[in-house]
């Protein structure tokens, strides 16, 4: 990208409420089938002040994020994540560098140019859901097109079509009080997908739900891509599980990014089998509950799997800086040698390798037999 394509404030003041049909400098380079940046950091910095008090929250951060590409962002808590995510939205203003959203410098702009981008080309996913109380499902994912202006008519139809890409049809016309954390995430997301941005950031989008809910939450993001290979995804979080869904990985400590990992190929062949030996295992229990030595075999504590309270080391360097979570796919449950068995995903923030290990939830008592 050159500099006859970074759009001034001036220019910004130009665009209409109805944005969405010009032509940006992305737009002209996906024309020309070139590899697109939605999104460009240059030599970034963020300092806040406190008196004679300096925190420098971002260092010459620089990085670019391409079109078609989910880029999840990690690292230690005050690290600079969520800091990062707040000055490429526009929210929070860089005290140095640049920021580019498809081409347009919002470092440049005025607040009004800014909060332009932000209705027409940014949807944010916030951890705490940021629901209106008083709104139902439908209102909430139909107030960012009331913000933008939009017409009733590409409302409703918008409405309806997000309802169902997040299959809450059925709640629809229920208020925020009486949906589940992972329900309320879904219409945080469709709430962030209504006005069609390019960019897609989303600040711990698995932080306050449950493990099966952030499987559902993965695969909207990796559908949303699939169907919009124009567009990014940015997310910010602790939950080691997103990266699967991710292009790339950046980590980020004391406002750097000091490390990027690439796509992550995982096998889980040991725990999807096309026969269910869990059940089969369970027979053989039953089938055995009358003969105690069949049973001792069975329930051999030799090969026995760890318990998850016991997983405290990262398997690579041993270290003790870890973040652990379920790794629970529909189906990902067994019952192997007398243990119901699933797996867990270690993020190591010592070495920044993520592994996975089968443990074991609880076992089969063998008084219960």
């Amino acid at each position: 990208m050159n500099d006859n394509e970074i759009k001034s404030k001036d220019e910004m003041s130009e665009l209409n409420e109805t944005s969405e049909n010009f032509e940006t400098p992305s737009d002209s380079l996906m024309n020309n089938q070139q590899r697109v940046v939605n999104i460009r950091c240059q030599n970034v910095y963020k300092i806040f002040r406190q008196a004679n008090l300096e925190v420098i929250a971002l260092k010459d951060v620089s990085l670019d994020i391409y079109a078609g590409e989910i880029v999840v962002i990690m690292g230690p808590s005050g690290s600079g994540k969520t800091t990062l995510l707040n000055v490429i939205s526009g929210m929070d203003r860089t005290s140095a560098g640049h920021i580019f959203i498809r081409g347009y410098d919002i470092t440049r702009m005025n607040d009004q140019g800014v909060q332009k981008i932000l209705q027409n080309e940014i949807g944010i996913v916030f951890q705490f859901f940021n629901l209106i109380p008083s709104l139902t499902a439908e209102g909430n994912i139909e107030l960012p097109m009331t913000i933008a202006g939009k017409d009733l008519k590409f409302k409703k139809e918008r409405v309806k079509q997000l309802i169902s890409e997040i299959d809450l049809e059925d709640r629809a016309h229920h208020r925020p009080f009486t949906l589940s954390g992972g329900e309320k995430q879904k219409i945080a997301i469709a709430m962030a997908f209504a006005n069609n941005p390019t960019v897609i950031l989303a600040d711990e989008p698995s932080g306050n739900i449950d493990s099966i809910s952030s499987e559902n939450v993965m695969k909207i993001f990796k559908e949303f891509i699939r169907k919009n290979p124009n567009k990014s995804v940015v997310i910010v979080t602790h939950n080691p599980n997103l990266r699967k869904i991710a292009d790339r990985t950046l980590i980020i400590k004391d406002g750097q990014i000091i490390r990027e990992l690439g796509k992550l190929h995982t096998d889980k062949s040991g725990l999807n089998s096309t026969n269910d030996e869990g059940l089969e295992e369970l027979d053989k229990i039953i089938q055995y509950k009358k003969d105690k030595d069949q049973v001792e075999n069975i329930l051999d504590p030799k090969i026995r799997f760890s318990e998850y309270k016991n997983l405290k080391n990262c398997p690579n360097c041993k270290s003790l800086n870890i973040i652990k979570k379920f790794d629970q796919d529909e189906g990902n449950f067994k019952l192997k040698n007398g243990q119901l068995i699933t797996r867990a995903s270690v993020f190591c923030q010592d070495c920044f390798q993520l592994s996975y290990k089968t443990i074991s939830l609880f076992d089969v008592q063998k008084n219960m037999i």
